[in-house]
């Protein structure tokens, strides 16, 4: 983050610089999506594979290459990729926790509102006025 060290009373470089870290989450989360998505189905091939006898033939895509291999040499490769695909999804989870925590403590430190939470803040605020004015 070269850009947040720096003139941080810049607000076209502080709102640049905020929308960038909420870029990075959201490509964050979309990884995250796309590689559950990806567990689902190696899960899916798992059970599937599992029941069936370890001598069966399968077929298994490799390299954009078709190739002929038995349940048994496959179902072992295909339960470590499953393995690799769960903890790549808990680092990406992860490191987008940590860069969410440094986006809210930006978005806290420089007083960033987005268009939802202002008009809300504004509701609120106009709510308290006429219940105060009813008081009156």
């Amino acid at each position: 983050m070269a850009q947040q060290a720096g003139d941080n009373s810049n607000p076209e470089l502080i709102i640049q610089t905020y929308k960038q870290m909420n870029n990075e989450c959201q490509q964050l989360t979309s990884k995250v999506t796309e590689l559950a998505l990806e567990r689902d189905e190696h899960k899916l091939v798992i059970e599937t594979l599992s029941k069936l006898e370890p001598e069966r033939k399968t077929f298994r895509l490799i390299g954009g290459i078709l190739v002929e291999r038995t349940v048994e040499e496959v179902l072992p490769s295909v339960q470590e990729n499953y393995d690799g695909i769960v903890k790549l999804i808990d680092v990406v989870e992860s490191t987008l926790k940590t860069k969410h925590e440094a986006r809210t403590k930006y978005k806290n430190e420089h007083g960033i509102m987005t268009q939802e939470e202002r008009e809300a803040r504004q509701k609120a605020a106009s709510k308290e006025k006429m219940r105060i004015d009813n008081r009156e």
